[in-house]
């Protein structure tokens, strides 16, 4: 591990430090990668719902409510732990494209700047900062499509080792959101 020698070293690692914290903190990679996220999720949502033999009812199984379930059937299964790790890999890569999405596009306002300022060469970080941003919707695309594939293989041995266990997750769902069974349970 480094730690500075010297105050100006200190203060130049802190100053990245706060930046990172500033960015990590604001909504923006959630922003960048929403529709990548929502995609996926909803395809596992939809996907548990069908292999248990389930209406399916969004509003009843959203994913918010299943996905606990899917990653502690996840964790508890050693067969499903490559697919976990292939899943987290590919999520680092997934969320790196959103973060250089977001800071080049965020780079692209200081270059534009620049470059109306009278700083002629300040154009061409305009276009590479615009191309770098552009270049990572594609890449998310298919790093998406990925994620989807290890998602199914997931839901795949989900179906054929844990299809009881699911069931009944998802049997106490709608038992605990049906107003009638509620009734039925605070009269007894």
């Amino acid at each position: 591990m480094y730690w500075p020698n010297e105050p100006k070293e200190a203060v130049a690692s802190l100053s990245v430090l706060i930046i990172g914290a500033i960015y990590y903190v604001t909504p923006l990679r959630h922003w960048s990668n929403q529709k990548f996220f929502n995609d996926i999720t909803e395809i596992l949502r939809t996907r548990i719902v069908q292999i248990a033999g389930e209406n399916d009812d969004p509003s009843l199984y959203s994913w918010k409510r299943l996905r606990g379930i899917f990653f502690s059937i996840i964790d508890n299964d050693k067969s499903l732990a490559i697919k976990a790790s292939q899943a987290y890999f590919n999520g680092y890569i997934w969320t790196t494209l959103a973060d250089l999405r977001v800071l080049a596009a965020l780079m692209t306002i200081p270059s534009v700047a620049l470059a109306l300022l009278g700083q002629t060469e300040a154009w061409f970080a305009v276009g590479g900062f615009v191309s770098l941003a552009l270049l990572t919707i594609p890449a998310s695309f298919a790093v998406t499509k990925t994620h989807k594939k290890i998602g199914e293989q997931q839901i795949e041995i989900i179906e054929h080792n844990h299809l009881d266990t699911l069931r009944e997750k998802l049997r106490g769902i709608r038992e605990r959101s049906d107003p009638s069974h509620r009734s039925n349970q605070d009269g007894d």
